[in-house]
């Protein structure tokens, strides 16, 4: 139907991914080796290498206004290569990205850390792609993304997202209308598709498929080889990610020079300007957006299905009906509670199913049981939840979110309705904190709860 109605261009979403991430690929190489010859005086860098992460590191970049995902990483960082990381930074800046996202860490110590504690830090450490530098920093890294990346790992990190961006999306939707990246079913759901094919590959003892195309077309494949998918099924997705790939890229250039700069919402005046780029009526677009998403939803539903059967391959018969227990919202809380949290998994399933089923008695015994915990994704599910009190907040807020591979929780305890002024403060001012971690606060303390809720 897609195809009929909008016609061949909607069919390239992939292809345009691909073309996109190389030309990334080519502009950060030679903007380095330019950077390089001027700091060190020759384009080689012994003990610095420049990586590509998020959507760029997947091969999945998006035309129109897209954000440069960068990180240099090295032994340890000096004077000099600070230097270098500011003036590449700046460079960049006047290429047609939204923005240039370059992380000031990036010491071994801090992959370490990121690794070892963080599970959005982390991430982007193991979807780097190496461009440009010391290949024995390449090596360091792979070394260190096999010694972390193991199948424990994998799914909690399927497990938490799914269960947290179910609940952030629906903080994202603005006057109704739906965030293209930020909705059941959107862009942001190809994630789950790349990552179950990096667990199952594990699990299998299959290499990684190095091929230069996006993730998400390698995991869809993987999905139907393995018969997760039929046919049918996996030339819709493909339709569907080729579509909201190209819807994506349109809406940031329409947005380009506006107060949405960055921004995808797809409300019906968005949908009348694109017709200005050859979109058929508001309506037929608004239809195809809600079809196409239904097809990645769908897709999403059957991949954390398949993480959660492989999380009970592990752990025993009857752990999957035991975790839908736990998680789901019609679960009583006389019988939730009864629940065994000692495993993560289903410690976070509880938590959340205790928030998503307004159980406050029961999360608040679990907010105050695990308020002195370091595991991130225990903590995650606590702050994000809009039962989470102000003194919750607060707690993780002026305390461990702000140690180091936490940092990105006090995005999350900066959008959620209950934070105190004095949180939010505390995290704004620490001038000890990088920009990413503070600005989501400042927003919030100009803006309200909106504001901060759309923080690009």
């Amino acid at each position: 139907m897609i195809s009929n109605i909008f016609g061949q261009r909607f069919l390239n979403g992939l292809e345009r991914m691909t073309e996109e991430s190389s030309n990334f690929d080519k502009i950060v190489r030679g903007v380095y080796g330019i950077t390089a010859i001027e700091i060190y005086g020759s384009p080689e860098t012994p003990g610095i290498a420049a990586f590509s992460y998020g959507s760029p590191g997947r091969i999945e970049l998006v035309g129109g206004d897209s954000d440069a995902d960068i990180l240099i990483i090295e032994d340890k960082i000096t004077e000099k290569s600070k230097r270098f990381r500011d003036l590449l930074k700046q460079r960049l800046g006047v290429f047609d990205f939204s923005k240039v996202d370059l992380p000031d860490w990036g010491s071994y110590a801090d992959i370490e850390t990121y690794l070892d504690k963080s599970l959005i830090e982390g991430n982007q450490i193991l979807e780097t792609r190496f461009l440009i530098g010391d290949g024995g920093i390449r090596q360091y890294l792979e070394l260190k993304k096999k010694k972390y990346n193991s199948v424990e790992r994998s799914l909690r990190n399927i497990v938490f997202n799914r269960l947290y961006l179910n609940q952030y999306f629906r903080q994202r939707v603005r006057n109704g209308a739906l965030n293209i990246k930020y909705c059941p079913g959107g862009s942001r759901d190809f994630l789950f598709v790349y990552w179950y094919d990096k667990l199952d590959r594990m699990i299998k003892g299959d290499k990684d498929d190095i091929s230069y195309q996006p993730r998400i077309k390698i995991g869809l494949q993987r999905l139907y080889n393995s018969g997760k998918i039929n046919e049918e099924e996996f030339l819709k997705a493909v339709n569907a990610v080729n579509f909201l790939t190209v819807l994506r890229s349109d809406v940031l250039i329409l947005n380009k020079n506006t107060s949405d700069k960055g921004l995808t919402f797809l409300d019906l005046n968005t949908a009348e300007r694109l017709q200005l780029l050859g979109y058929p009526s508001p309506n037929e677009t608004l239809m195809a957006f809600r079809d196409s998403r239904e097809v990645i939803e769908d897709v999403s539903g059957i991949v954390f299905n398949e993480a959660i059967k492989k999380a009970e391959s592990f752990r025993g018969i009857g752990w999957e009906r035991q975790f839908i227990l736990a998680n789901s919202a019609d679960t009583p809380e006389i019988v939730r509670k009864e629940i065994s949290s000692d495993d993560p998994l289903m410690r976070i399933a509880t938590i959340w199913g205790a928030s998503e089923s307004d159980q406050r008695e029961l999360f608040c015994k679990l907010s105050e049981a695990y308020k002195n915990t370091d595991d991130w994704t225990t903590i995650g599910s606590i702050v994000c939840s809009p039962l989470c009190s102000s003194e919750i907040l607060h707690h993780f807020g002026t305390g461990q979110a702000k140690e180091k591979g936490y940092g990105y929780l006090l995005r999350v305890i900066a959008r959620n309705k209950n934070v105190k002024i004095e949180t939010l403060e505390s995290i704004a001012n620490d001038s000890s904190l990088e920009k990413r971690y503070t600005e989501v606060a400042q927003a919030a303390l100009k803006g309200g709860k909106g504001a901060a809720n759309n923080q690009i």
